[in-house]
């Protein structure tokens, strides 16, 4: 009887604890819907008084670009909420690790949808939080910890940058509500705090969408459990910065500061980094590095600005969720079922991942921008833009364009396709979960589906509200899958030509480039000695203030104050200069023994005469 009991009551306990993990599945599945329910393309507002006395109140506003990036937030959250309930099946913090998704979803819903400028950095620093509880989520692992640590630290000094610059935004408007500040763009183009806060937003967008020299944080948040990377990764925090220079282009795009700074710094983070992803040998450091890619391409699109800019930035960022949430996911099947996640060692799997092994394929097209995939759409008109604008900026894309195509032909190829000898990686048949193999193949289906049936929709819905945001008086072009014969499915074709030369060429060159004893700076180091070197900063600071001595504090004391009164302009009354005049002997020398007294309390080494 007893143990019948004990049995229910485990049963009972594990039931309810299913259940529960099933809410935080149906809650972004809530959110999908009801933000598909509500959407109007004129857009929606809602308006809590917070503290109105300093102009903050709980502004939220659902316009076009919002609501794509709230559609890409829950649409993902609920596939990647489905892979982890799977990927962490056994695990017993599986509850805290879908709590803080969760609340990281929500953090990231808060910055897409805010309509007042300092409700966004609220939220903006939830999502620093929360991304941090997440990449540390294997604490016991010390490796996790310090990129965690690292990651906070990065995004959370780029987030002081942000706040000062939000709030000299707010300076020149007098207000911090979104929609009044980019109406009075004309004004805050004019006026002389214009440069310091664009400088100081920029810093707050490139440290959070890892932008070169922040680059380097990104990576090392592979840490994290499998399906963080893949939501991070895809549509959430790596994707905020690019959401705030989209948001306030309408106030800054004009500026030639703008231009250049987004242009150099994307164009470089770019080709840096898929330079970096070739030298790599873990699949999911790989794909990290095509993340730091992707959002170089991102910044420079934004830095052109132009209508098709525009287009090309709102579609490829549809293309990139899509393929690289996808990506992450077969890489993480991969990893439960070899128990490696090095390209060097992993071969013949294609017998053992078969349904990882189309959703890559796929997902691998449309990274490289294979026709009619949503990867290629995008691409077109990544050229399109770039040919219209400058040589310079359609000569990089196509750079890394070509060496992100040899990636996506790395990643499929070497695990699954290709030839070798002898026997292939033990694996074991994981895919019997339905958890591990359904998010990719839908959001495979995704990259197909998008553009072949939902152009229609997207040019409705997302492209034309999303153009006419940053031009309100302009007749967007309307997105074709087919444009016929011209320049941009030319750069097309040759980046695919070129993506396969260099897939072949490429594994020479590293070994080459192996047996030449050339040392390049390397990020985490600098990271690394910077820390070092303000903790020793901080120790020399600590020794020097802090002797635990009350006469040394207060010296301290009235130094800082003396300092402070005399920093300003002295200005002595004329009835005080008078008064000196009448001032008798003994009261002269009362002064003195008091200043002496004081002088004395404050260097004696006797307590006693100090006293005295």
């Amino acid at each position: 009887m007893d143990t019948n009991q004990t049995g229910n009551r485990y049963c009972d306990g594990r039931t309810k604890h299913q259940y529960i993990l099933l809410i935080f599945l149906l809650f972004p599945i809530l959110i999908l819907i009801s933000l598909l329910y509500w959407y109007q393309p004129e857009g929606g507002q809602w308006r809590l008084l917070w503290a109105p006395s300093l102009d903050i109140n709980l502004s939220f506003r659902l316009d076009s670009l919002s609501f794509s990036f709230a559609c890409l937030i829950s649409g993902i959250g609920v596939l990647v909420q489905l892979y982890a309930l799977a990927y962490l099946r056994g695990k017993s913090s599986r509850f805290s690790f879908h709590l803080y998704l969760t609340l990281f979803m929500l953090a990231m819903l808060g910055v897409v949808m805010s309509d007042n400028i300092l409700l966004l950095f609220v939220f903006w620093e939830l999502t620093t939080i929360t991304s941090y509880l997440l990449i540390g989520f294997d604490h016991e692992n010390p490796k996790s910890r310090k990129n965690a640590l690292q990651s906070l630290i990065v995004a959370g000094a780029g987030g002081l940058a942000l706040l000062a610059g939000l709030i000299l935004l707010g300076m020149i408007t007098d207000s911090y509500e979104l929609n009044v500040i980019i109406e009075q763009s004309s004004l805050i183009a004019r006026h002389n705090l214009f440069v310091p806060s664009l400088v100081l937003i920029l810093l707050g967008a490139f440290t959070k969408s890892a932008q070169f020299p922040f680059h380097f944080w990104l990576p090392n948040a592979m840490a994290a459990p499998t399906p963080v990377s893949a939501y991070l990764h895809s549509a959430t925090m790596v994707k905020a910065g690019i959401y705030l220079l989209a948001r306030l282009s309408p106030v800054y795009s004009q500026s030639e500061i703008w231009f250049y700074t987004l242009g150099i710094v994307g164009g470089f983070t770019a080709i840096w980094c898929a330079i970096l992803a070739l030298r790599q040998t873990d699949l999911k450091l790989m794909l990290a590095y095509s993340t730091n890619v992707a959002l170089g391409k991102l910044t420079l699109l934004l830095g052109i600005g132009t209508e098709l800019a525009i287009t090309a930035m709102l579609l490829f960022i549809l293309a990139h969720s899509f393929y690289k949430a996808g990506l992450f996911m077969v890489a993480g099947n991969i990893d439960k079922a070899t128990g490696t996640r090095d390209i060097r060692v992993l071969r013949g799997l294609k017998s053992v991942l078969l349904l990882s092994l189309i959703a890559a394929v796929v997902a691998a097209l449309s990274k490289s921008g294979v026709p009619p995939l949503l990867g290629f759409l995008s691409k077109e008109y990544m050229y399109k833009a770039a040919v219209e604008i400058s040589s310079w900026a359609t000569a990089t894309f196509l750079v890394v364009n070509a060496l992100m195509a040899a990636l996506a032909l790395t990643l499929v190829i070497k695990p699954f396709l290709a030839h070798y000898t002898g026997e292939p990686t033990p694996a074991k048949p994981v895919e019997s979960d339905l958890g591990l193999w359904l998010p990719p193949i839908v959001l495979a289906l995704g990259s197909i589906m998008a553009p072949v049936i939902g152009l229609g929709w997207l040019n409705t819905h997302v492209v034309s509200p999303g153009v006419l945001f940053a031009y309100p008086n302009t007749n967007p072009e309307v997105v074709k899958l087919w444009q016929g014969f011209n320049v941009p499915l030319l750069l097309s074709a040759v980046t695919l030509v070129l993506g396969y030369i260099l897939y072949k060429v490429v594994p020479h060159i590293l070994a080459w480039r192996e047996r030449i004893p050339i040392t390049l700076p390397n990020a985490n180091d600098v990271f690394d000695r910077m820390m070092g070197a303000m903790m020793m900063f901080a120790k020399w600071q600590t020794q020097l203030l802090q002797q635990k001595r009350l006469s040394v504090y207060v010296l301290m004391f009235f130094v800082v104050l003396a300092g402070i009164l005399l920093s300003q302009p002295l200005s002595i009354p004329q009835y005080v200069l008078t008064g000196l005049l009448t001032v008798e002997f003994y009261e002269v020398a009362i002064a003195l023994l008091l200043v002496a007294a004081v002088l004395l309390c404050t260097f004696s080494r006797s307590r006693l005469l100090a006293i005295a």
